[in-house]
This record gives C-alpha cells, sequence and structure tokens, in this order.
C-alpha cells in the first residue's frame, strides 16, 4: 500500500490533514485517515525522508506548523506567525533547511529557517510592488508560488497581479535577493511552474489566460522566453482558471489541470524539452481541481477537487503518457496532492 498526502479547507467537514491508502494493483484507494488537524492546511510539505511534515496554518496567528513523522504518528514541533493572513504556497528546500512562503494576498514572500531543534525562525519577508495587470483578478499583486532551482542557485516566484517571475538568490542570512524579472505577456496571471529536470528550463503556467509558457533560465538567473501553448479547447466560453503543472520525472509528459472546464491537459514534451504537443484533454470527473500529483513511480495520477468531496485516481501510461480514470474517495475541499 502507497501513502499519499491530501489537504485542503477546513470550512466544512474536512478537519486537516489526511492520508490516503493506494492499492496499486487493484487501482483502488483502500482507506484514508485524518493524521493532523489543523485550521485550512491549503498547502504541505515534506522532507525527503517524509520525517518532517510541514503544513501553512490559518487562525489568529496565521503561519507556518511543523510536525515530526514518528512511525505513523504525528508530533508537533512548533508554529510560527508569518503574514497577517494565511499564505498558498509552501516549499522545504533541504539543501539551506528553510521554508519559501508565498502570500496571495498582499504579494509577500518569506523566508522561515527550520531550527537543528525543529523551531522555526522567519527570517525574511519582502512584498512585491510593481503595477498590477489588466484583469480583474489583478488587483494587487499575488505572490502564488516560489520554489528553488534544481540546482539550488535560484529561487524563483510567480505573481499573479503583477504577471512577474521574480528571480532571486538566497543570502548567507537567509534572505531573498532579487537578481531578474521576467514580465509575460499582460494578463496571463503566473501562477506555478514545472521545471525541468535536467535542463535550465522551467514551463510557466497562467492561472488567467490558460496557458502554459517555456521558460529558459540563463547563467545569470535571468528568463528568456520560448513557445506558449493554450491549456483548454479554444472554443470554451465559460468560466476557466488553470491551476497546477507537474512534468513527469523523465521530461516526456506535462499536466495542467483547468478549474472551470475541469480538466487535465496532457502534452508530449519534445526531446530538448522547449516545445509541446497537445495528447489529451481529460475530464477529472469533480469540480474544480486544484491540485494534483504524481503517486511515487508515476503510474497513478491523484487529483483533488475544491468544490466538491472527490478525490480521482487515474493510471498513467508511462511510454504514452495518457490518462485513464478509474476509482475516486471522498475527501471535502481537498487543493494540495503530495506524495510520499
Amino acid at each position: 500500500m502507497e501513502t499519499i498526502y491530501v489537504s485542503g479547507y477546513t470550512r466544512e467537514d474536512n478537519k486537516g490533514i489526511h492520508t490516503l491508502k493506494l492499492n496499486a494493483d487493484k487501482k483502488a484507494f483502500e482507506a484514508s485517515e485524518l493524521i493532523i488537524e489543523e485550521n485550512n492546511p491549503t498547502y504541505i510539505t515534506l522532507s525527503k525522508d517524509g520525517k518532517h511534515l510541514f503544513t501553512l496554518s490559518d487562525g489568529d496567528e496565521p503561519g507556518v506548523a511543523h510536525y515530526e513523522n514518528n512511525d505513523g504518528q504525528f508530533a508537533f514541533k512548533d508554529r510560527v506567525k508569518v503574514f497577517n493572513e494565511n499564505g498558498c504556497y509552501l516549499t522545504y528546500d533541504e539543501k539551506a533547511n528553510v521554508l519559501y512562503n508565498a502570500n496571495y494576498k498582499k504579494g509577500e514572500l518569506a523566508v522561515i529557517k527550520v531550527n537543528e531543534d525543529g523551531t522555526l525562525t522567519v527570517t525574511d519577508v519582502i512584498q512585491h510592488t510593481s503595477p498590477v495587470g489588466p484583469h480583474e483578478n489583478q488587483d494587487f499583486a499575488h505572490a502564488h508560488f516560489i520554489h528553488p532551482t534544481n540546482d539550488h542557485k535560484y529561487i524563483l516566484s510567480c505573481d499573479l497581479g503583477t504577471d512577474e517571475v521574480h528571480t532571486y538568490t538566497l543570502t548567507d542570512d537567509n534572505k531573498l535577493a532579487e537578481v531578474s524579472v521576467y514580465k509575460a505577456a499582460p494578463g496571463t496571471g503566473p501562477r506555478h511552474l514545472a521545471f525541468h529536470h535536467s535542463e535550465p528550463i522551467v514551463y510557466l503556467l497562467g492561472e488567467l489566460d490558460y496557458t502554459v509558457e517555456v521558460l529558459n533560465i540563463q547563467e545569470d538567473g535571468s528568463l528568456v522566453a520560448g513557445n506558449r501553448y493554450d491549456t483548454i479547447p479554444s472554443d470554451w466560453t465559460e468560466f476557466n482558471s488553470s491551476a497546477a503543472i507537474r512534468l513527469s520525472s523523465d521530461n516526456k509528459f506535462l499536466y495542467v489541470s483547468n478549474r472551470g472546464h475541469n480538466s487535465i491537459t496532457v502534452f508530449e514534451v519534445s526531446a530538448d524539452g522547449q516545445s509541446l504537443t497537445e495528447i489529451q484533454n481529460i475530464s477529472t470527473e469533480g469540480n474544480f481541481p486544484r491540485d494534483f500529483n504524481f503517486n511515487a513511480d508515476e503510474s497513478f495520477v491523484i487529483v483533488g477537487h475544491q468544490f466538491q468531496p472527490q478525490i480521482s485516481l487515474f493510471t498513467r501510461d508511462q511510454e504514452s503518457g495518457l490518462l485513464t480514470y478509474v476509482d475516486n474517495t471522498s475527501i471535502n475541499e481537498i487543493v494540495c496532492v503530495t506524495p510520499v
């Protein structure tokens, strides 16, 4: 049995962070368990050995909480206030031993040091101040993503409100130093990035214009635009908002979720990483697929839905990249899916 972590909003009957048991032989979910009660744990990140779980945490003191996994029992280690409201994205940089946190509402980014005793210390908070884009959702800077590059030389951040991707380095005292800013087309709404696993390439997902743009990372950290691709059919006229983007570890297939169209679009990636060819657009069998992820060996894709208590399971053909819907289970308001 394989373990998958899922979490989301706790505004209804969801109480926090759950584990799902995936039976690969049966191509089905076997069980789910609430492992940590948290208020709106809308994004979580794990250490590589699975012993440390960090989560966004809402409430009177919104911030980040740290739990230690002791043979499946999660012990609370620390909680630190970061912003005045809950963040939207969190990732653990194991090499630097810091967490990077993005705050959508105020366009803020934070660096949080993980101390040797497991406690957390905020070492930097910055705010984006560039002019906003033309879309009605671009009323303010809206930082949505922050993550180190594969070589840990740079940290990249997306801002949906300002149509920008920022490049930073991390200083010796764990602060962000900006080195470059990429300006996307007006109204793109940069949301998330997927990193090529062997080339200095990232794939930028535009939430507001439903596109994927190929960006090349230069030696100085600047980004140079390549090709651009739509993620939904051109005849779709109703609401859509693109959400999550994942690249298979062999760099051959790129996946994007679309909220509103309620689908995953699958692209085949060229050998050099510069071109995409759409090969599938498949219903997620649920409403508002905000996040999805592969299981450990990437033979399955697990999709969480924000507006319907359904987690969908797809098999993934690793040769063709194509998805097939096979099962579902019910947990409400799931917006983060994380494999062990």
